[in-house]
């Protein structure tokens, strides 16, 4: 196979190859792809009923799976991926390439995090997989401590039972490990041309950055605003340093009319470079906002302590355990934001997804990806989400 590797792997990664006789078994019949039943777009969730008791929730990752199995012949698949330990995946994934699916895969290998997952699976890919497929390994030097954090997939083609679907965007909160399915997650699934252009375009220019010029990279954003899509693809840099302001707080800048407006927040990772976020939350909170919040224990001691505040002035606050171990631990990883209110000059439902932390690191440093969707039919499932991560116990 083609791969994009750090030389210091080429050792650990060494394919070993052996030639077998005139009587070997004939190989086994190749499996056609597997039509999907799909409505397009969807949404995704994992089931907060399970991560409330510690079981897998897989929902997320039987979708992606079938998306794989339903990739037709000489069609393409591009993945970019942090974490990525998950056999099951790996295996439709082998399929796909048995029966003639390109794939482009992308995974990390920047930090520890992704350094305890991928290389068993980076060795099984580039073992397994014919001259066909590819794999980039990334090693950010957008900072010392940046990532490829993405956790996406794009298909140029799936059988579906009604027919069949072209340009397929799959975003996710879930990284590929089954460690992510015990933790409060969402994805979308959205055909889209234009949208599904635009991430390819950031697959090839994380390839052409993936050893060296992530530094370098030039933050692009994608719009559709008749479809009511865009995309904002990090991290947020131009000419080797920062670039314009925190895309939270422009997004949150947006909301002309507070005291009519409803802002709700499910997050997975907030440290105190992001403090700003909060204040900016206050400022909408005394303007008349209602806000609801749903975060876990572990993120920043400030910040949790500035929410407190907030709840104290009247916002909602859901704080799930991951900190005391006498209780049961609840796990959110999702990170999404709905706003209900005036927003953009017009009265508007926003749902914003992705991979987005809010860290210093993602804003700046990061591969990662922010999906933005205006007046959406999948805002309700989110709505209908966020309530039962309301639900949940917390401290």
């Amino acid at each position: 196979m083609r791969y994009l590797l750090p030389s210091c792997l080429f050792a650990l990664f060494t394919l070993l190859v052996s030639c077998g006789g005139s009587d070997e078994a004939p190989a086994p019949p190749v499996a056609e792809a597997v039509p999907v039943t799909a409505s397009f777009p969807e949404a995704v969730f994992t089931d907060p009923a399970k991560v409330v008791r510690g079981v897998s929730s897989t929902e997320i990752m039987d979708r992606l799976i079938a998306l794989v199995d339903a990739s037709p012949r000489n069609s393409a698949i591009y993945i970019s991926i942090f974490q990525f330990e998950y056999p099951a995946l790996v295996a439709a994934l082998k399929r796909a390439d048995a029966r003639g699916v390109a794939l482009h895969i992308m995974l990390d290998l920047s930090r520890e995090e992704s350094m305890a997952y991928n290389p068993a699976t980076i060795d099984d890919l580039k073992t397994n997989l014919s001259e066909n497929a590819e794999l980039v390994v990334v090693e950010s030097d957008a900072g010392s401590i940046a990532i490829n954090h993405n956790k996406f997939a794009l298909f140029s083609e799936l059988a579906t039972t009604a027919g069949g679907a072209r340009n397929v965007v799959f975003q996710t909160s879930h990284n590929f490990t089954l460690a992510g399915t015990r933790k409060a997650q969402d994805a979308v699934i959205i055909p889209h041309q234009g949208l599904y252009q635009a991430y390819l375009s950031y697959w090839q220019d994380m390839k052409k950055g993936a050893q060296q010029g992530m530094k370098d990279y030039n933050y692009q954003e994608f719009h559709d605003p008749a479809a009511g899509v865009s995309a904002f693809f990090l991290p947020k840099r131009r000419n080797g340093g920062a670039y314009g302001e925190d895309a939270i707080i422009e997004l949150l800048d947006q909301i002309s009319q507070p005291a009519t407006a409803t802002v709700r927040i499910g997050m997975s990772d907030w440290v105190s470079s992001r403090m700003n976020i909060v204040l900016k939350l206050e400022e909408l909170l005394q303007q008349g906002a209602h806000l609801e919040l749903v975060v876990k224990s572990s993120i920043s001691e400030d910040i949790l302590s500035g929410l407190r505040a907030l709840e104290a002035k009247g916002a909602f606050l859901k704080v799930l355990n991951m900190t005391e171990s006498s209780r049961q631990k609840v796990n959110i990883h999702s990170k999404f934001i709905l706003i209900e209110g005036v927003w953009d000059g017009s009265q508007t439902k926003l749902l914003q997804t992705g991979s987005h932390n809010f860290t210093q690191n993602a804003l700046r440093y990061n591969n990662e990806t922010i999906l933005l969707l205006k007046d959406h039919p999948l805002y309700s499932q989110y709505t209908s989400f966020f309530e039962e991560l309301k639900s949940l116990p917390g401290l």
